[in-house]
């Protein structure tokens, strides 16, 4: 099953497909189209609660500059993380839907702890899903040659990046 959909962040509007379980962005980086991992183990199941996944950009190595990292998200009493230990979890609430308050973090090389990723423009620090859908935290480094200390990333969100119709 193929989906698509599109992601604008300040470096521009970028469109994905999904397709079993690679995330295309069909947008060109450097010449080459970048491929990554929709963090599936197979078809998306979509409904009976909000999923969550996170997007490492490929724009600045992220992967590379931004190697240890978490995002959790939470609501009420629930709560759950997909971190760089296990990058490719999918969360799904159990029939949860609404906002969702989300922290994005990184481990600071230099001082050992874990420090807040500020929001790009226009993002903030909650996600909107509904049951029947699926939404994204993308996170993106800010440059491939960072000053020591410095909190090298940004993230944005993409409410309800795909559903199922009800």
């Amino acid at each position: 099953m193929k989906y698509k959909f599109s992601v604008t962040s300040s470096f521009g509007n970028d469109l994905y497909e999904v397709n079993d379980e690679k995330l295309i962005n069909q947008n060109k980086f450097n010449m080459e189209t970048a491929n990554v991992n929709v963090n599936s183990s197979g078809q998306l199941q979509l409904g009976g609660g909000a999923q969550f996944w996170v997007y490492l950009s490929p724009q600045n190595n992220t992967a590379k500059m931004i190697s240890t990292w978490r995002v959790t998200f939470s609501q009420g009493n629930w709560s759950d993380s997909i971190s760089s230990e296990n990058p490719t979890k999918q969360i799904q609430t159990p029939n949860l839907s609404g906002i969702f308050d989300i922290k994005v973090e990184l481990l600071s090389g230099s001082t050992g702890t874990w420090r807040q990723i500020p929001p790009q423009k226009g993002s903030y620090n909650e996600i909107g899903c509904n049951s029947n859908c699926a939404s994204m935290v993308g996170i993106v480094a800010d440059s491939t040659n960072p000053p020591p200390g410095a909190i090298n990333a940004h993230f944005w969100t993409t409410w309800d990046a795909m559903c199922k119709a009800q």
